[in-house]
């Protein structure tokens, strides 16, 4: 007999926010006190995207060829990427990841597949492995987590905050060979130059549609997905605005359809141990990983009306929360 997932109010508790997260702490006091001198802020900015580069061409990512390679295949599509009536929320506007503009400009962009295959690579630092193969075992992972909160087939998907689609054309590979058909999968994201980007790595049109709109005000259909993915999404949001993104997707999912947020694991030793030097680095460009760490997103899912609250923990440094609508 198979046992019915448990509710969030069941799932062990969730591990305070690190140390280097938490401004209350001694060591979160001291890089946030760190990170307002601005010329240090800047000088962490330029030392964590040299850091972030070296590293990946190191390990065999051509950062900077097919950073040039995309943005010469995505500005012929901005304007088809870009929605005049989409208002920019302000959280969206802060400086993440060492790009003075955030998200909305052309280097992040292009350089987010790159980081992505990075990411994956950090994740087994002892094992060689190829980015592809980090990439493809980071996904696999999380699909598995995904796959017995699934009552039944996935017609229509939605990938929110879709970035340049890496997570999404993955999805997509996934439930179609689940499925054994076609299946509709959408990606939705704030960013534009993100969008013209998965645009360009799309160049069979394999995702259904790339809507540029914010995640908490989709404008997209009530009820129209069986299953809505949040792939490294929620760490980048105030906690405000990851439980409206949270009511957005639960508008937006049928009855019985599935929610899976994949992202940092607040129980992960690998984040929780990060040397302050790495830490550092870290909080200064991500602005909004206290309202993450300190968020019970489990508990933020029951409230916003999901049940069936399923918590994975998918690899040394990420999770994947589960529920059902």
């Amino acid at each position: 007999m198979v046992q019915a997932p448990s509710p969030a109010s069941a799932l062990p508790a969730q591990a305070p926010p690190p140390n280097w997260v938490a401004s209350r702490h001694p060591i979160g006091w001291l890089i946030d006190r760190l990170l307002e001198v601005e010329p240090l802020r800047q000088l962490l900015f330029l030392q964590a995207r040299r850091l972030i580069i070296r590293t990946a061409e190191r390990r065999g990512i051509a950062w900077r060829a097919r950073r040039d390679e995309l943005q010469r295949q995505a500005e012929p599509l901005l304007a088809l990427s870009t929605d005049p009536a989409v208002v920019t929320p302000a959280y969206y506007q802060a400086r993440f990841h060492a790009y003075e503009a955030g998200n909305l400009c052309w280097a992040a962009a292009c350089e987010a597949e790159q980081a992505t295959a990075s990411m994956a690579l950090r994740v087994w630092p002892a094992e060689e492995l190829t980015a592809d193969g980090a990439q493809d075992r980071l996904r696999q992972a999380i699909f598995a987590a995904i796959e017995p909160s699934l009552p039944g087939p996935v017609h229509r998907a939605l990938d929110m905050g879709c970035s340049v689609g890496v997570g999404t054309l993955a999805l997509k590979e996934w439930l179609d060979g689940r499925e054994g058909t076609d299946v509709a999968v959408e990606g939705l994201d704030l960013s534009p130059q993100m969008l013209a980007v998965a645009r360009a790595r799309d160049p069979e049109g394999r995702i259904r549609g790339w809507h540029h709109a914010a995640a908490e005000a989709s404008g997209l259909p009530a009820g129209s997905f069986d299953l809505i993915t949040l792939q490294f999404v929620c760490h980048e949001l105030p906690a405000d605005a990851t439980r409206a993104v949270l009511a957005e997707a639960a508008r937006l999912l049928h009855p019985g359809g599935v929610v899976a947020l994949v992202d940092q694991d607040p129980d992960s030793e690998v984040i929780r141990r990060l040397p302050a030097p790495i830490a550092t680095l870290l909080k200064s460009t991500e602005p909004y990983l206290e309202d993450y760490f300190s968020l019970d997103l489990p508990a933020a899912l029951e409230q916003a009306g999901y049940c069936a609250v399923r918590r994975v923990a998918c690899d040394p440094r990420h999770r994947v929360l589960v529920a059902t609508r």
